[in-house]
């Protein structure tokens, strides 16, 4: 999909000053975790510049709150590319991989014994996330990182099946596939703010995390299309509309562009009510995560605009990571 496809936003975009230096940590830290040990992994992950879309999506951050940013979805995207091989089409394989993500949330970070790289450097994630943080937002980021982990399973046995999923269907699992929100509570955790509990179930907060999510995600699937479809990956948007409408890429690209105009519209006249009538103590964390969703939204466009990761497509029948991060030994 070109990357020229007019998506207006708006929302300005920044980056934070410190983005050179978050690549060269990450980099570092991959390597002394065990996650690039090939050289054909380093190059792949060099053109993912997940530390350049977390400079955008935070770009007040800087240093070790903007590193632990990185590093967490760092951890999501190699696990997404662990499922983007053989065991794409295995949901129970699938779903017992991502249950050994979910027991180092109960356990409070500890990995299993003689667990993969992947596992081990999450267990290492969540200890910095649980560091410092409430037990209700310690919680709620671990519903969100479920949420993620559980929908592998779902989206392997969709394509097992062979089955596009309705429109609704989509939402329905993108929303907890797409690690939105759990990005959104990373932007907490950079920023130093709580969303408190009642808030997550207040209607207009509930809907406008929802709508940067849909955002997000169906920005992710415009450009990430080629990619997927070239792996038999039926969980994007854009295929959706197609299959739904019975329309060609254009069309479906067309309705894509109307959808997120709407959102956008939406989200501004829900931000300009949404602190009308409140206690102060919520109005004084409302700004700060209005001011994330509208950075998440804007940063995203920024950084997949420049990204090669949806450019430079792995071969088909190629895993998209030489690197087994799930089972094998590291020292």
């Amino acid at each position: 999909m070109p990357q020229d496809i007019v998506f207006p936003l708006p929302f300005a975009p920044d980056v934070g000053a410190d983005v050179d230096g978050a690549r060269r940590r990450s980099l570092d830290w991959c390597r002394r975790q065990g996650l690039v040990t090939h050289p054909v992994d380093q190059e792949r992950f060099l053109r993912w510049d997940i530390a350049g879309l977390m400079a955008a999506w935070v770009p007040r951050a800087a240093g070790d709150r903007l590193d632990l940013t990185v590093d967490a979805v760092v951890v999501a995207t190699f696990l997404d590319d662990q499922f983007d091989g053989p065991l794409a089409t295995q949901p129970h394989r699938v779903a017992a991989s991502c249950r050994a993500f979910t027991d180092v949330i109960a356990s409070g970070g500890v990995a299993p014994a003689g667990a993969g790289p992947l596992i081990g450097t999450f267990a290492q994630v969540w200890r910095r996330l649980a560091d410092q943080a409430s037990p209700a937002w310690l919680e709620e980021t671990g519903r969100h990182w479920r949420w993620y982990l559980n929908a592998y399973a779902q989206e392997a046995g969709n394509r097992a099946q062979r089955r596009i999923p309705t429109r609704t269907e989509h939402f329905a699992l993108r929303r907890r596939s797409g690690f939105v929100y759990a990005m959104l509570d990373l932007s907490q955790k950079a920023y130093g703010f709580e969303v408190p509990p009642h808030l997550y179930g207040d209607p207009t907060v509930r809907r406008m995390l929802d709508i940067t999510a849909d955002v997000v995600d169906t920005l992710n699937d415009v450009h990430s299309v080629e990619k997927e479809e070239s792996r038999g990956d039926l969980h994007n948007l854009v295929l959706v509309i197609e299959h739904e409408l019975g329309c060609d890429r254009d069309a479906s690209v067309t309705e894509i562009q109307r959808l997120i105009h709407g959102w956008c519209e939406e989200f501004v006249a829900l931000e300009e009510t949404m602190r009308a009538g409140r206690p102060r103590c919520d109005a004084a964390v409302l700004a700060p995560l209005a001011a994330c969703m509208r950075s998440a939204m804007s940063g995203y466009l920024l950084w997949s605009r420049a990204c090669l990761r949806y450019s430079r497509l792995v071969p088909p029948g190629e895993p998209a990571l030489v690197t087994d991060l799930l089972t094998e030994r590291w020292s």
